[in-house]
């Protein structure tokens, strides 16, 4: 084989003289890393002597053979993609673009590699240089944890783009929200993320332009469309990536779907606005009550202060402080009280339906804290409750105000002494009240004997809340995260302050745990 069909990528006129070829050839094969030239066909026409030897491949092996014959089996759809992609844009990607590359040897051994590609025309024919250079383990081992976070992001989209704007990954979480395959979206403008009036007003450029000047992520919520036309209400962070230098080598897009949350917010703030003529009452009457109280812990602070100065008189100063502060907890229960007439007041007034129903719960749940004020009243200390006797007269309360036969449910109760705060039993009592109202809204058939079970126990490692009941279990479809259900959606956010999360089984009826581990 002559110097000239070995290399017939190098145009004539720099092989026409002998000093340009042997330069050039001195450039290919001393090379630390190994390069390979590849035609616009992914056909390999040159590959130089560090790429032969770290391969353990000999000239003939590959010349002529398919790039994809380096890319290890599993890799190789992928791979086509960005190649496919690469080929519409072709376009110099330095090293350090974040996209996880392997090869393989001639013995079948996989490595990782960061790949330059150059694209170059050599008379009348194009072709690819890239420049493959091995990288460390730990390196590596980085890269495809990063990889593995952006394909297994849970409820977020997460998308690279080059440097001019081009979709380079399209993880799965994109994929659902816009309904886009990575094959239909790889290589396309980043604009397909924004809808058509965004685009012709030039945001999806703005953006683009805000990220390349700020040194943090630029943060923007609106609305986004997907491939079926439907409204998605998103909250989207971009921010550019630069090499060692600061060249901007492309940005990271990573968008939230916050559409239920929206559709949340505007149905809360339709229920305000109907309730508002109430709200500015109880607004009032709060103030009223705030400032009594106000008046009440300035007294007590008075007292306090007293109490320093006179040593003598402790003892006495903390008997009338016991008194007061019982005097407080008396007097914010009857202020609960107070609002729970307002509400029950205002239900009179309106024709049932979701309105109705909301005020309802709320009056319930207002219960559920003015019992937590009654017992701390009650209790020696003003500082502890009991547990099991708190919580059986809040799932007695929840049972009812329920829209079920009292008589026809068979509860089995169960708690430790487990001691808490204000706050926790207030949210303990609030979290078992919406489970087990939710029981016998949507669990137990009205007028049927059924079952509820709840326990609040010690485990060896944390206390553990149990609501279960005998009823028909849950949909076949139900997804918590999907749930519109305001009482799910309080009771999940309750286990959460508590340390916990809510999880759903259904056997022979409804079953929710969750471990509290914040009390």
């Amino acid at each position: 084989m002559t110097e000239k069909a070995q290399y017939g990528w190098i145009p004539d006129s720099l092989q026409s003289t002998e000093t340009g070829l042997a330069m050039l050839n001195a450039v290919f094969h001393g090379h630390p890393d190994m390069l390979f030239i590849a035609d616009m066909q992914d056909q390999i026409v040159g590959a130089n002597s560090v790429a032969l030897v770290s391969l353990g491949y000999q000239r003939q092996d590959i010349d002529g053979q398919s790039i994809h014959m380096l890319v290890p089996a599993a890799l190789r759809q992928r791979h086509a993609n960005q190649i496919l992609s690469f080929s519409k844009h072709p376009s110099i990607r330095p090293m350090g673009s974040g996209i996880d590359l392997s090869i393989c040897d001639a013995a079948g051994n996989e490595f990782p590699v960061d790949v330059t590609l150059w694209p170059f025309s050599a008379g009348a024919a194009q072709y690819v240089l890239a420049v493959c250079r091995r990288m460390d383990a730990d390196l590596a081992h980085m890269q495809r944890q990063v990889q593995a976070l952006v394909e297994n992001a849970r409820g977020y989209v997460v998308i690279l783009l080059d440097a001019e704007g081009r979709i380079r990954t399209w993880n799965d979480g994109a994929e659902q929200m816009y309904g886009l395959s990575a094959s239909n979206s790889l290589g396309m403008d980043h604009s397909i993320l924004f809808t058509q009036t965004e685009r012709d007003d030039g945001v999806p450029q703005q953006q683009l332009e805000r990220a390349r000047l700020s040194a943090e992520p630029v943060q923007t919520e609106g609305w986004r469309q997907n491939a079926a036309a439907e409204r998605i209400w998103a909250e989207s962070r971009c921010a550019a990536s630069r090499d060692r230098i600061g060249r901007i080598t492309g940005f990271t897009r990573v968008l939230h779907d916050l559409t239920a949350h929206k559709i949340i917010e505007n149905e809360l703030r339709v229920s305000n606005q109907a309730l508002g003529s109430l709200a500015a009452d109880l607004e009032n009457r709060v103030s009223e009550r705030t400032r009594q109280l106000e008046e009440t812990v300035g007294e007590l602070r008075q007292k306090k202060a007293e109490s320093e100065a006179h040593a003598e008189t402790v003892a006495h100063e903390l008997r009338e402080k016991e008194v007061l502060l019982r005097e407080v907890y008396h007097r914010v229960k009857n202020n609960l009280q107070v609002v729970q007439s307002l509400l029950k007041m205002r239900a009179r007034t309106l024709n049932s339906g979701a309105a109705q129903e909301a005020i309802d719960a709320a009056v319930q749940r207002i219960q559920v804290m003015a019992t937590v004020h009654e017992h701390l009243y009650q209790m020696p200390d003003l500082a502890t409750l009991s547990l099991p006797v708190y919580l059986k007269e809040v799932v007695d309360g929840a049972l009812h105000s329920g829209s079920v036969d009292a008589h026809s449910v068979d509860i089995q109760f169960a708690a430790d002494e487990i001691p808490m705060n204000l706050d926790q039993a207030i949210q303990v009592g609030l979290l078992v009240n919406e489970l087990v109202s939710n029981c016998l809204k949507h669990g137990l058939e009205p007028g049927a004997p059924g079952q509820i079970k709840v326990s609040v126990l010690r485990t060896p490692v944390t206390p553990r809340l149990v609501v279960q009941d005998s009823g028909c279990g849950l949909p076949a479809d139900f997804d918590l995260d999907q749930c519109k259900s305001m009482g799910l959606k309080l009771a999940n956010s309750l286990a959460q302050r508590l340390g916990g999360q809510l999880k759903f089984t259904s056997d022979n009826g409804c079953r929710v745990e969750a471990d509290l581990i914040r009390l």
